[in-house]
């Protein structure tokens, strides 16, 4: 079972309605884990109180630090796996428009559309 990010503090950056799911979007974290997050995307069942699946940027590590500044990991409760690397996913649009494709294949989503909340 993977471990789900340990936050001690962030700052919403954007929310979405997607499907079944809310989705929140973090940014400027702080957390006790040695993970640098830049952003987090926390995907919550409606009707639930606790996330189902993440999808976080981070400053890239090791081999993925070639391959750009930021990699994008995914998390929920059967796996923890570094999908890509990417100097744009330090940008945010950018980060949420591959999180929020990433949450569609890894949650069934492709019959819906996500909405922007707020």
């Amino acid at each position: 079972m993977a471990d789900f990010p340990t936050i001690s503090r962030a700052i919403p950056q954007q929310r979405y309605k997607y499907g079944e799911f809310m989705v929140s979007v973090l940014g400027d974290i702080e957390s006790p884990e040695p993970h640098d997050y830049l952003f987090i995307m926390a995907f919550v069942k409606e009707g639930g109180s606790k996330p189902v699946a993440f999808v976080t940027c981070e400053r890239s590590e090791g081999e993925f630090r070639q391959q750009g500044q930021y990699q994008l990991r995914v998390i929920n409760s059967s796996m923890d796996e570094i999908m890509a690397a990417d100097d744009r996913y330090g940008k945010l649009s950018v980060f949420c428009e591959q999180g929020l494709e990433i949450g569609s294949q890894l949650l069934s989503l492709s019959d819906e559309q996500p909405f922007p909340i707020g």
